[in-house]
């Protein structure tokens, strides 16, 4: 019993922990599929909960933000490859029985997607709001092709998507964003993933900029 007090960090009595690639793409694939995973082996055959599925997601969002934004394309597809870059991977994870080994590395590699990270939104300015409009974008648009279990936020989501595109589109801007916009709006979600978990990061944006 004092072993495995003492070697409990190290996984006594289950899985030890794995060593996560240095490349940040394949780490957020693994550590997506080990958490979906582990949220399949709570759910079954049952559709993924909303916050599991972005708990899951979050680590595609950080890792396909990394590096060149200028192509939002190219942005897009990077994070949905990172979710499917190996079908066969949560299989694996379910026949080896160790995708709980990866919630500790992937905690410390990607410590945004944590609980209690998010300390709020930033002051409130058109970079804020366009923030908010792309990652609920980009959240609505990718729970779209998935299986997910039915949530009222994810209408709420879609409501203030509709305001806030209108709301932007209203806005004058600088000249000059023409020739950027898809870039300023993927520098938008890499600040915006960056801030902590999307379910959080989205609550907020509701209660600042959603109108009844």
């Amino acid at each position: 019993m004092a072993a495995c007090i003492s070697l409990i960090l190290s996984g006594c009595g289950g899985a030890p922990e794995v060593t996560l690639p240095a490349d940040r793409t394949e780490s957020a694939g693994l550590c997506y599929g080990a958490t979906m995973t582990l949220t399949q082996e709570k759910v079954g055959k049952g559709s993924v909960p909303l916050d599991a599925a972005s708990h899951a997601l979050h680590f595609a969002l950080l890792a396909g933000t990394d590096g060149d934004l200028g192509d939002p394309a190219k942005v897009v597809a990077k994070i949905e490859s990172i979710g499917t870059q190996d079908k066969g991977l949560q299989d694996k994870l379910v026949a080896d029985k160790n995708a709980a080994s990866y919630t500790a590395p992937c905690a410390k590699a990607f410590p945004e997607t944590q609980a209690g990270t998010f300390k709020g939104l930033p002051t409130d300015t058109r970079d804020t709001r366009t923030q908010c409009y792309v990652l609920s974008t980009v959240l609505l648009q990718i729970f779209a092709q998935s299986e997910i279990a039915p949530d009222p936020r994810a209408a709420t989501w879609v409501k203030l998507n509709g305001q806030l595109e209108q709301q932007l589109n209203n806005e004058v801007y600088p000249a000059e964003d023409d020739d950027h916009v898809g870039e300023i709006a993927m520098r938008a979600l890499a600040k915006a993933v960056r801030l902590g978990p999307p379910v959080d990061v989205m609550t907020a944006c509701g209660e600042r900029y959603l109108k009844s």
